[in-house]
């Protein structure tokens, strides 16, 4: 007959009951915040009917027109948001280059740049930016806001950002088709695929 110490004992106890918290853990799966979809690169879901509108946050917007703005604007046809910021020399102009892509294949999509750096992006710095980059303000429209109305937006499209130097921001590089009720159709992390481009072909007509 084996003999089990009594360290023996504790130790095996305490075995068993981590396997056990480990079971546990990966068993059980977090929820998104509202809006906030966890999608996999260039991965699509069809939005529920019930879904978080982008367009009922609250907040008052400026574009590069000086206008006042609110994201309800937008509401009743799909938009395609990137959030940037105009001093961006990394990923920032890839995304722009992008979304004018996109453009160049669909004349009926419109596009929102929100900017992360209101601080240094007002109204006169966005249009000095769409104007360097040849963003015709029929189709593209630039926003600046508070600093809290912009965390307020990038939590809602699952967006992190940071300042990492006085002129640097570190981000995540998301581009968003919200549908025309301002619900989350589509985020892509990099180049659009086809089938999210015939997808906001169909859903601009």
């Amino acid at each position: 007959m084996i003999r089990v110490s009594r360290r023996t004992s504790s130790w095996l106890a305490l075995l068993v009951l981590l396997a056990l918290l480990a079971l546990v853990a990966t068993s059980c799966t977090s929820r998104p915040s509202a809006g906030a979809l966890a999608l996999n690169r260039n991965e699509g879901v069809a939005p529920a009917a019930d879904a978080f509108s982008v367009y009922d946050l609250d907040g008052v917007w400026r574009d590069q027109a000086g206008a006042v703005r609110s994201l309800a604007d937008w509401r009743g046809r799909p938009v395609l948001v990137a959030l940037i910021y105009t001093h961006c020399t990394a990923t920032c102009p890839l995304a722009v280059s992008e979304l004018k892509r996109i453009a160049a294949i669909d004349p009926q999509v419109r596009f929102v740049l929100v900017s992360l750096d209101p601080a240094r992006d007002d109204v006169h710095a966005l249009a000095a930016y769409a104007a360097e980059r040849g963003l015709d303000a029929a189709r593209w429209t630039l926003l600046t806001g508070n600093d809290d109305d912009v965390r307020g937006l990038a939590a809602t499209l699952g967006i992190r950002y940071r300042q990492v130097t006085p002129d640097d921001l570190a981000h995540t590089n998301l581009i968003t088709l919200l549908d025309s009720e301002g619900r989350i159709a589509r985020q892509s992390s990099g180049r659009m695929d086809d089938t999210a481009i015939a997808e906001l072909h169909a859903m601009s007509r």
